[in-house]
């Protein structure tokens, strides 16, 4: 799960967020389309945030939760960057599975630890209903995969890398300590640009991990990017939060990021 650290006045700015998005729940349309979804894949549940202009979606951000977390929690990442992305709507499946740890919580795989072998066979038995559920919400807004990005936390960065690199084209994809699970079978990978993002101080995915999947993809000629962030836990702060911003700026605008 994660936990966004900030000031005072960032918190002000997060609950004026969640205040639209109780509003958008509850009175805009578009947010019906997430149990319509859920019944086309028959494997994931939704959350949907419309973008905060009011227009239509130019563009998509799809917001993968970590272990123990749940669709509504993560969402709220969503009402931050929609105040910089206005025209971008913010999506945030649920894990398929209960989380044992964390009641309320959800996770997408079995295992917590870095099993590989075993990560990796739940990944790629998961990458099938995934691309579905991806290419619905595409089809569902009329949106091109270029125009759809890929952001997610610890174990749902894993997901991110791994669905975004295996499939075609997206904007972008922008993973919080997760880390790159390499297939020894894979085919070639998507050239999607790819931000990496992972505090020093993570005890619970270790900032090896960043540093490994970072000399990875750059040996297989991927565009990635490693930022570090000196005194971060597990947690996503406002900096790499900012930075993430940045980055999907000018994904989204059809531009390849400074790498």
């Amino acid at each position: 799960m994660f936990h966004l650290r900030m000031s005072l006045f960032e918190r002000s700015l997060l609950f004026s967020s969640f205040l639209i998005i109780i509003f958008g729940i509850f009175t805009l349309e578009t947010l019906g389309n997430s149990k319509e979804l859920q019944n086309q894949n028959g494997a994931f549940s939704d959350l949907v945030l419309p973008p905060a202009s009011g227009n239509k979606p130019d563009s998509i951000v799809v917001l993968f939760h970590g272990y123990g977390d749940n669709a509504e929690n993560f969402l709220l990442l969503g009402a931050l960057l929609g105040q910089f992305l206005p025209n971008t709507l913010f999506v945030a499946p649920e894990g398929p599975l209960d989380c044992k740890t964390v009641p309320s919580g959800k996770q997408w795989l079995k295992t917590s630890k870095n099993n590989r072998p075993q990560l990796l066979k739940e990944i790629k038995n998961l990458t099938p209903p995934l691309n579905q559920y991806l290419d619905n919400l595409l089809k569902t807004y009329n949106i091109p995969s270029q125009k759809m990005a890929l952001m997610g936390f610890s174990q749902g960065a894993r997901i991110a890398l791994h669905i975004g690199l295996h499939r075609p084209m997206c904007a972008g994809i922008v993973a919080f300590s997760g880390s790159y699970l390499e297939d020894p079978e894979t085919v070639p990978l998507t050239r999607t640009p790819i931000l990496i993002i992972h505090g020093t101080e993570d005890k619970m995915a270790p900032v090896s991990l960043a540093r490994e999947s970072h000399k990875r993809l750059k040996a297989l000629k991927m565009p990635v990017t490693l930022i570090l962030l000196p005194g971060v836990a597990h947690d996503i702060d406002l900096s790499g939060l900012e930075t993430a911003v940045a980055f999907l700026q000018e994904c989204l605008s059809g531009k390849i990021p400074p790498l």
